[in-house]
């Protein structure tokens, strides 16, 4: 089996794609604390269960959706984005980033060893 094929390296890197969308989002709704009238955006996860091109286990990826956050209360300008929530879900989201670039980067090292030490007997 492909290393890209391996399910575990499928998840991560779709984790990771899913929550590199996400930083972008947040990122621009910091962006426009300014602007008047912009809404705030989210993104959203959806989880799923897809089938293996060989037909073997199921493989879980992220897939994102970007929805305008009318929950959040607006100022006089019509701009809802609340700086202070942005920043920390921000933070929240580099950190879940951090941890699946580090597992990711363990199975690269994993590999590498295997690579290095195949038929050394």
């Amino acid at each position: 089996m492909a290393f890209w094929e391996d399910p575990s390296v499928k998840a991560l890197s779709s984790g990771m794609d899913a929550l590199w969308q996400k930083q972008q989002v947040i990122s621009h709704n910091i962006a426009n604390v300014e602007t008047p009238g912009y809404k705030a955006k989210q993104v959203e996860f959806k989880e799923v269960l897809k089938k293996a091109e060989d037909g073997g286990k199921p493989v879980r990826t992220y897939e994102t959706v970007v929805t305008e956050d009318g929950a959040a209360q607006a100022r006089a300008d019509g701009n809802n984005v609340q700086v202070e929530a942005e920043e920390l879900s921000l933070w929240k989201t580099y950190v879940e980033y951090s941890t699946l670039t580090s597992r990711m980067a363990k199975k690269f090292s994993t590999l590498r060893y295997v690579i290095n030490n195949a038929g050394k007997q």
